[in-house]
C-alpha cells in the first residue's frame, strides 16, 4: 500500500471513532433524557390519579343522591297522578250528572255524594 492511501486509511480510521464517540454520547444523552421524561410523566400521572379520585368519590355521591332525588319524585309524581285521577273520576261523574238531571247545584250535589261513596 502506498503512503497516501494508508493515511486516508488511518484518517477514515479516526473520523469514524470520533463519530462513534460523538453517537454514543447522543445516545446516552437521550436515554437520559428520556428517563427524565418518563419519570415526570409517570409522577404527573400519579398527581392527577390523587386529585381526581376524591372528585370521582365526590361525583359518585352526588349521582346516587340525584337518583335518590329523581326516586323520590317519581314516587310523588305517581301519588299526585293517582290523586288526580281519583279526583278527575268523580268530576267526570259529577259533569255526567249534571247533564242528566239538568241543574248544576244538583250536579254537584250528586258529585259529592259519590265522592264521599268512594271514600
Amino acid at each position: 500500500m502506498s503512503v497516501t492511501l494508508e493515511c486516508i486509511l488511518i484518517i477514515f480510521i479516526i473520523a469514524l471513532i470520533i463519530m462513534m464517540v460523538i453517537l454514543c454520547i447522543y445516545l446516552s444523552k437521550l436515554i437520559e433524557q428520556t428517563t427524565d421524561t418518563m419519570k415526570s410523566l409517570q409522577e404527573l400521572t400519579d398527581l392527577a390519579k390523587k386529585e381526581l379520585e376524591p372528585a370521582l368519590k365526590s361525583m359518585n355521591n352526588v349521582l346516587k343522591t340525584v337518583d335518590n332525588v329523581s326516586i323520590a319524585t317519581n314516587k310523588q309524581f305517581d301519588t299526585v297522578k293517582k290523586i288526580l285521577t281519583t279526583l278527575l273520576g268523580a268530576s267526570c261523574v259529577a259533569l255526567t250528572n249534571v247533564r242528566n238531571k239538568g241543574g248544576f247545584f244538583s250536579g254537584l250535589v250528586s258529585g259529592f255524594k259519590l265522592f264521599k261513596k268512594r271514600r
